[in-house]
């Protein structure tokens, strides 16, 4: 009797272990998301920094929406009851030491986002996005990717959004296309795309010619020195810190939704007239840290909105951290009526030219460094703190004066020079034998008064 009491114990422990829920452990914090949304309604569930969770039987509550699985150095998944659920949304697996993500590993019906960044991830087998053909979200970033060939996205048919930055994923585009649609290429449905630091050199003609609802780009930190052709439907563009030297007005004519615009850190010298012109969606541009960037043109955006403030969309602008020393009044209209302008870090010079910018609503955590670097009383000087009599071209006037002052005195000296030297070397006077000697091989000479006034008798 005693035996089976034990027996029975022992399989009522087993049953209770095996459906314990994980938030009646010592291991993780739970809490109720109490929003409205019903979306995201339902338990947050952070297991963090506990390497050996998956070892063991827990079991996730029916209400689960958010489990929090990283910093536990992790170096597999495989299958575990904690990674099996009908409600979960969102798995959050990043900074661990992941290598491996088992066949039938994830069986997460209803999972929307799933984060596998900062691991060491070279290879995703077919098969292992099985089970969450709803995702919509996935991050890749920072892992030990070197071609697409050894990701498979294929059961992802609801993929709205990717991030693959910093993964050495440039090289293999020569080959692959990134849309490709035999098994592991990205299908139309993507919306947002991700690509920062993937070692990125060209982008071949029509690379795009298949994202079709193509709505954020972000290709920034690669090697990309020229332009390329955009997807029309872009509303978020990011090429910054590329050794790109020149854009143009026909690099974005096609990009009439765009809004939002990020230039950082190229090696552009300049913005022509009309660059920005065919932006009429465009609400937000960077031009940041942009160290060879020293003239930006007055009609960049077009001559229109010189005069009318109504054809400029554009609420947010930065030059911070470039290489202007002025900017032309004329576009004291368009800019007058900015949300936020940051012009810190420039190369001002502040004179005469310069001072309409004090009549701009410059947002006062952009005032610290918005100061002068020439001329040199005025170097470091805080623009919006300096008195508007200092903004003068008294320098330049006083320069011209002095190259004036400078030729007038040249010139004098030269006559002085001149009238000296013909003191010096011709003969002060002359006598009238001296004349006559002058003009004694003439063929002619001149006859006596009397002689010449003389008549011949009839």
């Amino acid at each position: 009797m005693r035996l089976l009491y034990t027996v029975l114990a022992i399989v009522a422990y087993s049953f209770k272990a095996e459906s314990s829920l994980v938030c009646d452990s010592d291991f993780c914090v739970c809490h109720h998301n109490n929003k409205s949304d019903r979306e995201v309604f339902g338990e947050i569930i952070d297991c963090s920094y506990d390497p050996n969770l998956l070892r063991r039987n827990f079991s996730l509550p029916e209400t689960a929406y958010t489990l929090n699985l990283s910093r536990n150095n992790l170096t597999k998944i495989q299958f575990s009851l904690i990674l099996k659920s009908e409600t979960l949304a969102e798995l959050l697996l990043n900074s661990n030491q992941i290598n491996e993500i088992a066949l039938n590993a994830l069986r997460l019906a209803n999972l929307k986002r799933l984060d596998l960044s900062d691991n060491k991830l070279e290879v995703i087998h077919a098969g292992t996005f099985d089970h969450i053909n709803n995702l919509e979200y996935l991050n890749l970033a920072n892992n030990k990717f070197a071609t697409f060939e050894k990701i498979s996205f294929h059961h992802l048919g609801e993929l709205q959004e990717i991030v693959l930055d910093n993964n050495n994923l440039g090289p293999s585009l020569e080959d692959n296309n990134l849309f490709d649609r035999s098994g592991y290429g990205l299908t139309h449905k993507i919306q947002a795309l991700s690509m920062s630091g993937i070692n990125l050199e060209n982008v071949y003609d029509n690379f795009f010619v298949d994202a079709y609802n193509l709505k954020r780009l972000t290709i920034s930190n690669n090697k990309l020195t020229d332009t390329f052709e955009f997807p029309f439907t872009l509303e978020y563009l990011d090429i910054s810190d590329n050794p790109i030297n020149e854009i143009s007005e026909e690099d974005f004519i096609d990009l009439v939704g765009l809004k939002e615009l990020k230039l950082n850190n190229l090696q552009i010298k300049e913005i022509s007239g009309y660059t920005f012109a065919s932006l009429h969606s465009l609400t937000s541009l960077e031009l940041e840290r942009n160290k060879n960037l020293v003239n930006f043109s007055a009609e960049a955006f077009g001559k229109e909105v010189l005069d009318d403030a109504d054809y400029f969309p554009l609420e947010t602008l930065s030059f911070k951290g470039s290489r202007l020393t002025s900017l032309d009044q004329e576009l004291e209209v368009p800019f007058g009526q900015l949300i936020r302008l940051d012009l810190q870090g420039n190369f001002w010079n502040c004179n005469c030219n310069l001072k309409w910018i004090k009549k701009l609503q410059i947002h006062p955590e952009d005032y610290d460094h918005l100061r002068c670097y020439t001329p040199k009383p005025l170097y470091n000087s805080r623009i919006f703190e300096l008195d508007e009599k200092y903004f003068n071209c008294a320098t330049k006037d006083r320069s011209r004066h002095i190259v004036v002052t400078i030729s007038i005195v040249s010139f004098c000296l030269l006559l002085s020079s001149l009238a000296v030297w013909v003191y010096m070397f011709m003969p002060r006077s002359q006598t009238r034998c001296d004349l006559a000697n002058m003009y004694s091989g003439a063929g002619y000479s001149v006859l006596p008064m009397h002689v010449s006034t003389l008549r011949s008798p009839l």
